[in-house]
C-alpha cells in the first residue's frame, strides 16, 4: 500500500534490492536540510538601493540646513 494515499501498489518484479528504511533522528534531520538546500537561495545584497538611500537622507539634511527656522539670540 502507498503510505502517501493508501493505495494498493504493484508489488516489485525483483525482489532481490533490499529496502532500508532509517528512522533516526539524524537521518531526518540531514534529509531535510538536503531537502531545503536546493530552495535556499543567496540573496543579491542591493548596494544601489544603500547609495540611492544615503543620498536621499544627505539631501533631506541638506535642504533642512538651509531652510530651517534660525533662532536670532
Amino acid at each position: 500500500m502507498c503510505p502517501k494515499c493508501g493505495k494498493q501498489i504493484e508489488s516489485l518484479k525483483d525482489n532481490s534490492i533490499p529496502v532500508i528504511v532509517n528512522n533516526s533522528a539524524s537521518a531526518s534531520a540531514s534529509a531535510s536540510a538536503t531537502a531545503m538546500q536546493p530552495e535556499e537561495k543567496k540573496k543579491k545584497y542591493n548596494h544601489l538601493l544603500d547609495f540611492i538611500l544615503i543620498c536621499c537622507t544627505g539631501g533631506f539634511w541638506i535642504i533642512w540646513m538651509i531652510v530651517r527656522p534660525k533662532y536670532e539670540y
